[in-house]
């Protein structure tokens, strides 16, 4: 399973590849679009498999809290 650290820097990385190539077809237009499309496809991979390792990591980290919470509260 993936840490919080591994799934941020995957949204990191997916909102890079997005920016580079929203600027590659607004100012490159010699690329191909096959190209474009698959680098827009898997930006948005990367950003999916990030918010869900952060999402999780989240929901692991709170569940721990609680946890520790009611085992000092009887």
């Amino acid at each position: 399973m993936l840490s919080r650290q591994r799934g941020l820097q995957l949204e990191a990385f997916g909102s890079i590849l997005i920016v580079t190539v929203m600027l590659a077809d607004r100012f490159l237009f010699t690329l191909q679009d096959g190209f474009v499309l698959t680098a827009a496809i898997a930006s948005a991979v990367f950003l999916t498999i990030g918010i869900h390792v952060v999402k999780r990591a989240d929901e692991q980290a709170q569940q721990e809290a609680e946890k520790q919470q009611s085992s000092h509260h009887p």
